[in-house]
């Protein structure tokens, strides 16, 4: 168990249970861990007028709903808490960012722009017949000081990569099963005072999942706090793109791929659910990242290399809100974006390819998902 930084971004490897694995992450990772702490506190006061007792007390109402649907997810955020030095809510309310950031969803300043392109091509539209989904997670600059890449090594449940804010138990990810899990934010009406389990955990509750199946069913039966998209992938060659508002399966929309390809960025797409959109109007580059990134795909035919998704995550067009962000000086620090790590998972070979920083200068570092050594990686020279 140990955290390395060669690869731009501490990595931090952990074994053992869901106490004990939170435990080693807290030790390791405790000083970006309490960077993100005083960042999401400046973020909270900024998009919700919250301060960090208001965000503790909200978030507070959160945990019976974790208790049911995840209850490993508690047990690692206590280990976490006390690796670091800090307490379980704090760590509670790292976990409820989003929740808690947009809980006066209906301010215009609380829609903030951001976060993410994802995507999904499969066996049939690629040149060496695998499956390959991943990202661009764009948010605040500063997540660059916090962002970590945790790989978890377990003998019960698949074994997983994830990228997440120093804090976080997941964000995009992928297991030894096969599973790919992509993520794109969404903002509606319907969120608000909401109650339910939190946005990132039920994205590190999907890490466990064995099946594309599996993991449908947990967005399904999870009772959410917030609106959120979740693509999914599988080395079996499927994915589905599944919508979600607030509440029961009642607010769950899923679509399969079109010609072998999915896309999503930070708009809802179904019909049902575009009239509880509350930020596609005040920030439409949503709509145009979705569409350069299908005809970059697209353009590339029935045969898609891994070179050709690099180029597809490196556009700018339509910057600065494009597939690739850079920082607009001219907007205040906090609501400025850029693209902090860019993804690739390669699902037939177990391949987590990602970046540091936008993929325009940055290097893909490679790691093997689920590997028994923890050494392995290569760099995947840019484009």
């Amino acid at each position: 168990m140990n955290a390395r930084e060669e690869t731009g971004l501490p990595r931090i490897v952990l074994r053992g249970s869901p106490y004990e694995r939170g435990l080693r992450y807290g030790q390791l990772a405790w000083d970006r861990i309490r960077r993100s702490m005083a960042f999401y506190g400046e973020v909270f006061r900024h998009h919700a007028g919250l301060s960090w007792e208001d965000a503790i007390r909200i978030a507070g109402r959160y945990r019976p709903y974790i208790a049911d649907f995840s209850p490993d997810s508690l047990l690692e955020m206590q280990g976490i808490a006390e690796g670091a030095g800090l307490t379980a809510d704090d760590i509670l309310v790292l976990n409820a960012r989003s929740e808690l950031m947009f809980s006066s969803a209906t301010r215009p300043t609380a829609a903030a722009a951001g976060e993410c392109t994802s995507f999904a091509v499969l066996p049939d539209t690629t040149a060496n017949g695998h499956t390959y989904a991943g990202q661009n997670w764009d948010w605040i600059p500063t997540a660059m000081e916090t962002a970590v890449v945790l790989e978890v090594h377990r003998d019960d449940k698949p074994s997983y990569v994830t990228v997440a804010e120093a804090g976080h138990l997941a964000k995009a990810g992928m297991n030894d099963a096969g599973l790919a899990v992509c993520t794109n934010t969404l903002v509606s009406n319907l969120d608000g005072d909401r109650v339910g389990v939190p946005y990132h955990i039920v994205l590190r509750s999907l890490l466990d999942a064995p099946t594309i199946s599996a993991a449908t069913r947990l967005i399904y039966a999870a009772q959410r706090a917030f609106s959120a998209n979740y693509l999914l992938a599988h080395r079996d060659g499927l994915a589905v793109n599944i919508e979600t508002t607030s509440g029961d399966a009642r607010g769950v929309s899923t679509r399969l791929p079109k010609d072998g390809l999915l896309v999503h960025t930070n708009h809802f797409a179904a019909d049902d659910f575009k009239q509880y959109d509350i930020r596609v109007n005040l920030y439409p580059g949503s709509l145009f990242r979705l569409d350069d990134v299908r005809r970059n795909l697209r353009r590339e035919g029935r045969a898609i290399t891994i070179e050709g998704i690099q180029h597809a995550l490196r556009s700018h067009h339509n910057a600065p809100d494009s597939v690739c962000w850079h920082p607009d000086t001219a907007k205040p620090a906090l609501d400025r974006r850029a693209t902090i790590t860019s993804i690739i998972m390669d699902l037939d070979a177990g391949e987590f390819l990602f970046t540091a920083g936008p993929p325009c200068f940055s290097d893909y570092t490679s790691l093997r998902v689920g590997a028994h050594s923890a050494e392995k990686e290569s760099s995947h020279e840019r484009c």
